[in-house]
């Protein structure tokens, strides 16, 4: 992933082992390092961790995303959702903040499929802001799927689809739910997607938490 030699990462992490900052174990003849928990500056290496990824170009973001440990395809509910997002064409939506106020929006989904397990949803309409003040909103988003590793890919393209900004993969959860298999991470805000086949529709929430957040955005497809 890091398209680096394994040696000189290998010293470096029992570098960071020795000072204390990460802790390691086996399974096997596989060794596991993570951080230290009882390391005093954890907290704040975290948050500088966070905030350098979040500064990374979308490309690059999307390469340093490692997955593993995917739970086993659900090859069958995979296929009914992608076949459902090609057939969108609408879209509704309502959020809620924390302080329970709620603003609703709808409009109208292009969906446009590339032969290539890629559908781009070109998104606009207009919404209804906490103080019913009426506003336009355009959103460009793109699904992938990804049949081997039995997931789907969503990412926002509001800087053009050479530099997609990659928003989490999502894997089957449950009968008929996919879950985000990470969180996203924005600035201090942490987002975390799930997507429900709810016949004839399919509902996306969002959920972001943060300092000053603790918001859901609930997405009806049909």
């Amino acid at each position: 992933m890091l398209n680096a030699p394994l040696t000189p990462i290998q010293k470096a992490l029992e570098r960071l082992e020795r000072e204390g900052i990460l802790q390691s174990e086996f399974e096997g003849k596989t060794r596991y390092f993570s951080f230290n928990p009882s390391y005093p500056l954890l907290d704040e290496l975290e948050a500088l961790l966070k905030k350098a990824y979040t500064k990374l170009v979308p490309a690059e973001r999307k390469n340093y995303y490692f997955v593993r440990n995917i739970p086993k395809p659900n090859k069958t509910l995979l296929e009914e959702v992608w076949k459902k997002l090609q057939a969108t064409s609408q879209v509704t939506f309502r959020f809620r903040s924390r302080s329970h106020k709620v603003g609703e929006g709808a409009g109208k989904v292009i969906a446009t499929y590339d032969g290539n397990a890629r559908c781009v949803f070109q998104e606009s309409g207009s919404w209804l802001g906490l103080e019913n003040q009426e506003f336009n909103f355009k959103n460009v988003f793109r699904w992938t799927l990804n049949r081997l590793d039995g997931m789907l890919t969503l990412e926002h393209l509001r800087f053009g689809v050479k530099n997609p900004v990659f928003l989490f993969h999502l894997v089957p959860a449950g009968e008929k739910t996919l879950e985000s298999l990470h969180a996203h991470l924005c600035g201090e805000d942490t987002y975390f997607g799930q997507l429900n086949l709810e016949p004839p529709t399919l509902e996306l929430t969002w959920r972001i938490l943060g300092p000053k957040k603790n918001d859901e955005v609930r997405y009806t497809y049909a």
